[in-house]
């Protein structure tokens, strides 16, 4: 079971602080930037709508997990926040696509094969975005983020094989912003349902 939600920043108010848990109020009270403020109530209340009454610890790569056999996933860019939720392990990261040099930079994250992704691409940014975002999301499925050398996992097909594991990628575009989402399911969602919280 995976399920896929998105939401929108710009509606979200402030005050709806008091609704979430306070390990995220405090983190909420230490942000500086409005919308950063913003993408922390909306993760809060994703979690207060999803996963009411599980105890989240996370873990000592800063990796959030629920006591109630449910595992999530929560990223933020731009103007939306994106919420993950499965009974498996899962990753998923939103990028909002910015000018950036794809080779200098993707020199420092990508193997190999993912510079060779990008060099041969006619649309180097967006394949750059394509690429972070996978990666992205795997190293959060698997539970260390970028603690774990981004370099030691190819993402340049659609599935990523380690030891016995076998993870599976779906992608999504809209407007400026590309979303994926790493499983060790093999099916996955067509479609990220936006709601309003």
């Amino acid at each position: 079971m995976i399920k896929l939600y998105i939401t929108s920043i710009n509606e979200i108010d402030l005050k709806r602080v008091s609704e979430i848990d306070a390990d995220r109020a405090c983190k909420f009270n230490r942000l500086k930037l409005t919308d950063d403020k913003k993408r922390c109530v909306a993760g809060g209340l994703f979690i207060k709508k999803f996963l009411s009454g599980a105890k989240i610890s996370v873990n000592d790569f800063g990796k959030p997990t629920a006591d109630n056999g449910l595992h999530f996933n929560i990223s933020h860019s731009g103007d939306y926040v994106l919420f993950a939720l499965s009974d498996r392990e899962i990753g998923c990261d939103i990028e909002k696509a910015r000018d950036i040099n794809p080779e200098k930079l993707g020199k420092i994250v990508f193997c190999d094969n993912e510079m060779t992704a990008i060099k041969n691409s006619a649309d180097k940014q967006q394949c750059f975005f394509d690429l972070w975002t996978r990666k992205e999301s795997l190293l959060k499925c698997l539970g260390k983020g970028f603690h774990q050398n981004s370099k030691s996992v190819d993402v340049s097909r659609e599935i990523c094989q380690i030891a016995e594991s076998t993870y599976h990628f779906k992608m999504w575009h809209k407007d400026s912003y590309t979303a994926s989402v790493c499983s060790s399911y093999e099916t996955l969602p067509e479609n990220i349902e936006f709601i309003r919280l």
